[in-house]
């Protein structure tokens, strides 16, 4: 098992009723998606650049750089608006020219079609929600993207088995404000302060589910949060052994 840093305080937890996920780079590979369609998409306008810089532009697109999500989630942009901003910035980092106006919603369907084919769950998802299947324990996942498309990317991933999904819309509100939270908890039918919340944001997932009173855990797949101090895992079957080890202090109702 990998390192995690601290440990839940037991003292005040009978037993874990339910768990909830994150979605997108906690379940569902969104990053890696994100990278191949972008290169697919881009050869003919960025062709005559070499691999390492072409991955490069790429990286930007998929870790969003420009921050333009988070204007999403705030209501500043649309969705295809913040995508093409991301474009405009990635595109910008080696002086192209990106595809604008119509030539950008030809290139945005395109895209999306691309990168739903690339939508794969991490390896360590399927096994892991069979585990608690196993145990009894309810799941779901809140995530910050429309509830629709959020369920399409669950069943095209083969993860339709999670029935309980909370979008920013359904919940009136994206993470870390506590109505997600508290909204995938009234659907689990479990007490926010004994259900684990799992994710890979640091602030939006680990502080806004703690801030909303459920128990969290940060997946750090990448491992790019050496300096945080809360729970941290670097995958599923991480937390698969936290269950089983943690001396009883990491129990779920059964």
């Amino acid at each position: 098992m990998s390192e995690t840093h601290n440990t839940l305080d037991g003292s005040a937890i009978e037993s874990i009723q339910g768990v909830l996920f994150d979605i997108d780079d906690t379940l569902v590979d969104l990053h890696s998606a994100a990278i191949e369609a972008f290169e697919k998409n881009t050869r003919q306008d960025l062709g005559e650049l070499d691999a390492t810089t072409h991955r490069r532009v790429a990286l930007a697109f998929a870790d969003d750089q420009a921050g333009a999500y988070e204007r999403y989630m705030a209501g500043e942009l649309t969705f295809l608006e913040q995508r093409e901003v991301r474009l405009q910035h990635a595109y910008a980092l080696v002086n192209a020219e990106p595809p604008r106006g119509e030539a950008y919603i030809s290139w945005a369907s395109i895209y999306e079609g691309d990168v739903r084919s690339h939508w794969r769950p991490f390896e360590d998802v399927l096994p892991h929600l069979a585990e608690l299947r196993e145990m009894g324990v309810p799941f779901g996942a809140v995530s910050n993207n429309i509830e629709s498309y959020q369920r399409t990317k669950l069943e095209v991933a083969g993860l339709s088995e999670i029935k309980i999904v909370i979008g920013s819309d359904t919940a009136g509100a994206p993470k870390p404000n506590a109505a997600p939270f508290l909204a995938g908890c009234a659907q689990l039918g479990s007490s926010p302060e004994r259900t684990l919340y799992v994710g890979d944001n640091r602030v939006n997932d680990y502080v806004g589910a703690k801030n909303a009173g459920l128990l969290a855990v940060l997946v750090d797949r990448g491992g790019i949060h050496e300096d945080f101090s809360g729970l941290r895992i670097r995958n599923l079957w991480d937390l698969a052994e936290l269950i089983r080890t943690d001396s009883g202090r990491f129990r779920f109702s059964a």
